[in-house]
């Protein structure tokens, strides 16, 4: 639709305040994962945020700092800025930034009711106190409500922080209150209950926290030090929840009391998945209602449709995104719904994003699929923030890439993404590398996980798109259809081997196994590839919504990524569907809130999830397993389906042993996991070399 467009109006230059930015893209403050205990930022926090600022960024919204420490702290590790012990670690993180050309605001928070009491044995607090199913969040710790005075400490704690991002170097401060944070929380009908100056009777009593908040900061720091606040245009999916028509008037409230700029979010609660795996659920086929509302708001820079009514009302800078492409972010800014697009996983997956758009490099942008491994490394793993493309991403110094000592000849026998990877990392480093894959095309299991999943839950074709440009541009030779043996090794005499070839499906050992009705994963994947030939990998998943060699009633032996993902695939081709696992868990190997999600959705969908059992025999009725709860049954199915994970296949490593100086193995044939481990691998390797 765009094509290779220049997108001179949001790399063109523009001033919030006194300040001068460079180009109109905002990194938007997203945890990273590079704290101390204090809060404090690490020497991976400067790698981060200059890796940012070196690739072209003109703001850098570093994430959110706590004015309170450790209340006002939403989980580990995270920044705080309660201290002026902090602001030497502060300056030499701005002072890097500022070396890039970049500007940089801080982003100060207070948690409030998102506050997990088990992190430091305190309650969280909120403008009330909410029990059991009076919060919007069932699962958060029950929130006791803050005393007049309380709020006028924490009042003059974002004071004090802003003072302290100020004699930092920070060019500005924006205040945290969207999300379900405190200031948010003080906004927001469904949290706030209070009937004081502070409650909600009105907008302007519900404002009035924030409001003190900015005009105090002015008071003290100046009216050309910038104040913005980042806040919710909407809570859709919760009664009482702030609407758009709420988020303006409460624009103009916060431009009346000095702000500088709005930046502007949303939230969602139940049912309406918030932004970071909303597609995810979208592509889950939920309620018709739900799926109607998710459809506007998951679609990418949807989040800009609304910021719109709100720059109508004020004269002050807006900032708003939401997943945008580049070219999209250029034509709003160009139609004046925003004044500045914030980014936030797009430049996770890569930096140099920015540079890239300006030097019209669009093939050389890595793609972001929406995979949310960015935001279960910080809030599930809490590390450093991870990517799936971005092997660097939160190891920015130890994965920087450097020229290689010497140039050797690099054989990859494998095209899936460690391969690539692999082969992308040591081409780039100098070497000549020859790549090999014994299928018809590249990309290994991705052609066949993309059809399963569906370019609606994630464009998994992206990555082998992005990958093959690179090794092709780099000069990699590749040579498709091609099997490699050790003889082959052996006779062209490589310097080094990295073996990619991938995993081996299991075979379980159960009475019956070789049964009629019972369908390997390998033979899925022989029937897959020769209709991918043909077809391809969006043809092959529509074709499969109208022909598909299964029976009616499916069993999927393996709880695991690999059997939860193919039952859902399944069951939205109108299969009935029963999942078997011989452990405790099911989900295995998914990131943790798609795992949940996508569990739950599946028993919504009447799929019988059973885990803990053993598997006794196949027959041609089906399936008899003895439950965890020592009772046998049998299961009747059409055909039973294995999809267990897959086992490292070591077959040539085995036959190369001790013949060539450096061999490597990378991605399932060392372990087999998910690609974000395939891409690590193979990155990793690549430097190594």
């Amino acid at each position: 639709m765009f094509g290779n467009a220049r997108c001179n109006t949001l790399l063109s230059p523009f001033q919030i305040n006194q300040v001068n930015l460079k180009n109109r893209i905002v990194k938007s403050p997203q945890a990273s994962g590079n704290a101390t205990s204090e809060g404090a930022p690490t020497d991976g926090a400067l790698a981060y945020y200059g890796g940012l600022a070196k690739g072209g960024v003109g703001l850098v919204n570093v994430e959110g700092a706590a004015v309170d420490f450790p209340l006002g702290v939403v989980g580990w590790p995270r920044l705080g800025i309660q201290d002026d012990k902090l602001i030497p670690p502060y300056a030499e993180l701005t002072n890097h930034i500022h070396g890039y050309g970049a500007k940089t605001f801080l982003e100060v928070q207070h948690a409030g009711p998102s506050h997990p009491k088990a992190m430091a044995g305190l309650q969280p607090v909120a403008p009330s106190a909410l029990i059991g199913d009076e919060k919007p969040v069932r699962i958060f710790d029950d929130p006791r409500g803050l005393t007049v005075a309380e709020i006028k400490t924490i009042q003059h704690q974002f004071v004090l922080a802003a003072e302290r991002a100020q004699k930092a170097g920070f060019d500005g401060i924006d205040l945290h209150g969207a999300h379900r944070y405190l200031i948010n929380a003080f906004l927001s009908r469904a949290w706030n209950k209070r009937d004081d100056a502070y409650g909600s009777q009105t907008i302007r009593h519900r404002a009035r926290f924030v409001v003190e908040i900015i005009t105090a900061i002015k008071e003290r720091l100046g009216k050309e030090f910038p104040v913005g606040i980042r806040y919710n245009v909407a809570e859709w999916g919760l009664k009482d929840g702030l609407t758009v028509s709420e988020s303006t008037a409460f624009a103009m409230l916060f431009e009346e009391a000095g702000a500088d700029f709005l930046d502007i979010s949303g939230y969602g609660y139940n049912s309406f998945l918030w932004g970071y795996w909303g597609e995810q659920l979208r592509a889950l086929e939920p309620d018709p209602e739900v799926r109607r509302w998710l459809k506007t708001i998951t679609d990418p820079g949807f989040i800009i449709a609304q910021a719109a009514q709100i720059k109508k009302a004020v004269s002050i800078p807006v900032i708003s995104g939401g997943r945008i492409d580049p070219r999209v972010a250029d034509r709003d800014i160009k139609r004046g719904k925003v004044d500045l697009v914030f980014f936030a996983r797009r430049l996770i997956a890569d930096p140099e994003l920015p540079n890239k758009v300006a030097e019209g490099r669009w093939e050389d942008i890595a793609p972001c699929t929406g995979c949310v491994e960015c935001w279960d490394s910080t809030t599930t793993l809490h590390t450093s923030v991870r990517c799936r493309i971005n092997a660097a991403s939160g190891r920015e110094r130890e994965f920087a890439i450097k020229p290689a000592e010497r140039k050797k000849k690099v054989l990859v026998v494998g095209g899936g993404p460690a391969g690539m990877e692999a082969a992308r990392v040591a081409a780039v480093r100098g070497h000549e590398v020859i790549l090999y894959e014994k299928e018809r095309r590249l990309g290994g299991q991705l052609p066949l996980a993309a059809m399963i999943k569906g370019p609606e839950v994630e464009d998994l074709g992206a990555i082998t798109r992005y990958l093959k440009t690179q090794i092709t541009k780099l000069g990699v030779t590749v040579k498709v259809g091609r099997e490699v043996s050790a003889e082959i090794i052996g006779q062209m005499k490589p310097d080094a081997v990295i073996v990619a070839v991938g995993g081996v499906p299991v075979k379980p050992q159960i009475p019956g196994i070789d049964n009629r009705i019972v369908l390997s994963t390998a033979k899925l994947h022989r029937q897959s590839k020769a209709l991918l030939r043909f077809v391809g990998p969006r043809g092959l998943g529509w074709l499969t919504r109208i022909w598909m060699p299964l029976g009616k009633r499916i069993i999927v032996i393996g709880g695991a990524i690999h059997g939860c993902e193919l039952a859902e695939f399944l069951v939205k081709r109108g299969r009935d569907v029963t999942i078997v696992e011989s452990s405790d868990q099911i989900g295995g190997e998914m990131v943790a809130i798609l795992s949940q999600r996508l569990v739950q959705w599946l028993k919504k969908k009447g799929v019988r999830v059973l885990s803990g059992v053993s598997y006794d025999a196949i027959t041609d009725e089906g399936l008899t397993i003895t439950t965890k709860d020592g009772k046998t049954e049998t299961i009747a199915a059409d055909n039973i389906v294995i999809a267990l994970p897959l086992s490292p296949n070591t077959e040539l490593l085995q036959a190369i042993d001790g013949k060539c100086a450096e061999v490597y193995s990378v991605g399932d044939c060392r372990e087999p996991h998910r690609i974000i481990h395939a891409v690590y691998d193979g990155s990793r390797v690549g430097r190594m070399i």
